[in-house]
């Protein structure tokens, strides 16, 4: 070090005090994560078991107009219904157990004019939390849970351009999200209700659909016209300018982002979700599921253990492991449940 004459910036020992203690930090809240909103948790004990799918079409089998085949006339036999049962399949779940760990020496955790070990349990929650996204995201993007449930967007059946080309004329957004919605209602003979299903986006696709002639007209003749011009939309999806329902469908902007590149490395950052595709999924109730009832959620994880954290002191290396711990599957439990949108950009 250089010698210096005394001043005003040298007479002192600079410390972390000197701030008020401030970290300047980015980690996220679990609860914040958009996953809770449209994957429902079923809580289990074993770490493998079988759920039930029942087909739903004899529920709703009318052949005749008039009811002939049910028609009992006095003194006839009754209708037997022989054929009246449902067909069920059983379906496997397999919980996987992860472990976002860090090991804090001694030293570290004495030293730090802050608490590291809370820090620390903050940013594996968000690892965790980043991870359970990217399952579910792959979950939702994969066109082979898909059998009937998917379009796309240009394809000419529903609309002729994409949604990125929508406008106030054609409404192609809002007659996909309505070809999908009543795909939903017709392969669930309405047992979903059109009020649990959502719209899953990323922030990509929600800069592109606010910038659309369509959805710029739809909420110029909104109430929320006047707030969208001041950039005081409610909700979480003021910053994209959306509100946060579209034609009635609550819009949930994915914006978990991951990174993909090792430390040391360049960082390289990328949102889970992709742009090119759009997912509506039903998501009623509450997030935990209820055990023994029916369920309409389309996106299911199975979590046998959730974001525990865990705290094991090394004496003899004198550190302390922590850890998060994860055991869970995430599932496409009701693939009628949910309608994929694909190339909408």
């Amino acid at each position: 070090m250089v010698a210096q004459f005394p001043s005003a910036q040298n007479v002192f020992v600079k410390d972390h005090e000197s701030s008020g203690k401030l970290t300047v930090d980015f980690s996220r809240n679990a609860k914040d994560f958009a996953v809770n909103n449209y994957s429902q948790i079923q809580s289990v004990d074993k770490v493998a078991g079988y759920y039930r799918e029942v087909t739903v079409e004899e529920a709703g089998r009318i052949l005749n107009s008039d009811l002939s085949n049910f028609s009992w006339a006095d003194g006839a036999p009754a209708p037997e219904g022989f054929e009246g049962t449902e067909s069920h399949e059983w379906k496997e779940y397999r919980c996987e157990r992860f472990a976002f760990p860090v090991s804090l020496g001694d030293l570290t955790i004495d030293q730090a004019s802050w608490d590291v070990r809370q820090e620390y349990a903050a940013k594996k929650a968000q690892q965790a939390m980043t991870g359970r996204t990217v399952k579910a995201i792959a979950v939702l993007e994969n066109v082979a849970n898909y059998p009937t449930q998917k379009l796309d967007v240009d394809d000419g059946t529903v609309s002729s351009t994409k949604w990125d080309a929508a406008t106030d004329v054609n409404q192609n957004i809002k007659k996909s999200l309505n070809h999908g919605a009543n795909v939903i209602l017709k392969n669930t003979l309405a047992g979903v209700d059109i009020n649990d299903l959502v719209l899953v986006i990323s922030p990509g696709l929600a800069a592109e659909l606010s910038a659309t002639q369509e959805v710029v007209q739809h909420i110029k003749g909104s109430p929320d016209a006047l707030a969208q011009i001041r950039g005081e939309l409610p909700g979480e999806n003021a910053i994209y300018g959306l509100p946060n329902k579209l034609y009635g469908f609550p819009v949930v902007v994915e914006k978990t982002v991951k990174v993909t590149s090792r430390k040391g490395a360049t960082a390289a950052r990328s949102f889970v979700k992709a742009d090119d595709t759009a997912v509506m999924v039903a998501r009623p109730g509450g997030l935990e599921g209820v055990a023994g009832a029916p369920s309409f959620s389309a996106l299911t994880t199975f979590m046998q253990e959730e974001l525990s954290v865990e705290t094991l002191r090394e004496e003899k290396d004198r550190r302390t492991l922590l850890r998060v711990v994860e055991n869970y599957d995430v599932v496409m439990t009701a693939p009628v449940s949910a309608f994929l949108f694909q190339d909408v950009i």
